[in-house]
């Protein structure tokens, strides 16, 4: 199943990881601080060591980043339970 998604997936971790190249210059971090950033804004993990100053970045780390990291959780929780379902009924078939 994670075959038919994995785009999807790949294509979500890259828009987060260019958001998170987007967050270090705005906000005058390293960019590997960026990425950490931009992925912890995504998952609403929100360690709080780092935080938004700019405007832009404000908006990015409060409203962009948090949808797609729902849109990503959801994605995989979605094909983990096909997975999970397709392996149910092949061993249901089988009795």
């Amino acid at each position: 199943m994670l075959y038919y998604v994995k785009g999807i997936l790949l294509g979500l971790f890259g828009v987060i990881t260019l958001f998170g190249f987007l967050l270090a210059r705005w906000e005058g971090l390293t960019y590997a601080n960026g990425v950490y950033f931009a992925f912890i804004s995504a998952f609403t993990v929100g360690y709080g060591d780092i935080v938004p100053h700019t405007p832009g970045g404000k908006v990015l780390c409060a409203f962009v980043l948090p949808i797609l990291g729902m849109i990503l959780t959801g994605i995989m929780i979605a094909a983990a339970m096909k997975v999970i379902e397709r392996l149910y009924t092949e061993r249901i078939g089988k009795f």
